[in-house]
């Protein structure tokens, strides 16, 4: 399993040794009283990777993860997440989080994590994620760095290979490409975002106030959900389904939400 894995399932491993450890302790130490209390459901039927945003800005993370071709050492993954969690903690000098449930489905296994904040669910899952207010220049910048993007991959895919002789005969030189080539950057810095509502309603970066809405952003392919208030507003690397955003990771999601504060 190369390391850069090792890294994206920290978090699920981490945790499902963590739980194994605990429910051994909680075996031993089980009272009339604790027995009868009833652990929340977090999981529900959450059948992918999931984030669940609250208003006071925790963080709820179903982890869902395929373990039917993974083989394990408890002993040394024990070793291993043990000094990382408490490595983590003591830099942090502060417990920030939690575990919450595990559910096992066959090779499937469910986990439920809290965070304090979306930083620490970033940092602490080595991900790309940012929450902050709604800025329709900082979301325009997105767009014109995705649309500068693509048209690279274009000229790479596209662009006829043609000799500084050739250019010449034409009456053109390698200035000349350069230049036009600068041209439409410049063009790019100019792309206006756009954003689709939850009804399909397109609108422009500077149609949609400021004010108490956020924007999320990220790189990463994942299912955005709100404890309350609203998803209103997606771009073209993030669609609707079943009450939650959902990015494609192929290039910078945008969504721009109500918490409901």
């Amino acid at each position: 399993m190369k390391l850069k894995k090792w890294g994206r399932l920290f978090p699920v491993l981490l945790l499902l040794l963590l739980v194994f450890t605990a429910c051994g302790k909680k075996a031993e130490d089980t009272t009339a009283e604790t027995a009868e209390v009833k652990e929340k459901d977090y999981i529900g039927e959450t059948a992918r990777n999931t984030i669940k945003l609250s208003p006071d800005g925790n963080v709820l993370e179903i982890c869902v993860e395929d373990f039917s071709s993974v083989s394990l050492d408890e002993n040394e993954l024990k070793e291993y997440i043990r000094s990382e969690v408490d490595g983590y903690n003591e830099k942090l000098g502060v417990n920030k989080i939690s575990f919450r449930q595990m559910k096992i489905e066959g090779k499937i296994v469910k986990l439920a994590i809290s965070y304090s904040d979306l930083d620490t669910y970033a940092s602490f899952n080595r991900m790309s994620v940012k929450l902050s207010s709604y800025n329709a220049a900082e979301a325009d910048r997105i767009a014109a760095e995705e649309a500068a993007k693509h048209k690279a991959e274009e000229r790479k895919t596209e662009a006829p290979v043609i000799s500084d002789a050739e250019l010449a005969e034409a009456g053109y030189s390698a200035e000349d490409l350069e230049l036009q080539t600068t041209e439409e950057d410049k063009a790019d810095e100019e792309v206006k975002a756009e954003f689709t509502s939850s009804s399909g309603k397109s609108v422009g970066s500077d149609e949609i106030p400021s004010g108490e809405n956020l924007m999320l952003v990220t790189d990463e392919r994942i299912a955005v959900e709100l404890e309350s208030g609203q998803i209103q507003y997606v771009n073209e690397h993030a669609t609707f389904q079943d009450g939650a955003a959902l990015t494609d990771g192929d290039g910078t999601a945008v969504l721009v939400l109500f918490l409901g504060i």
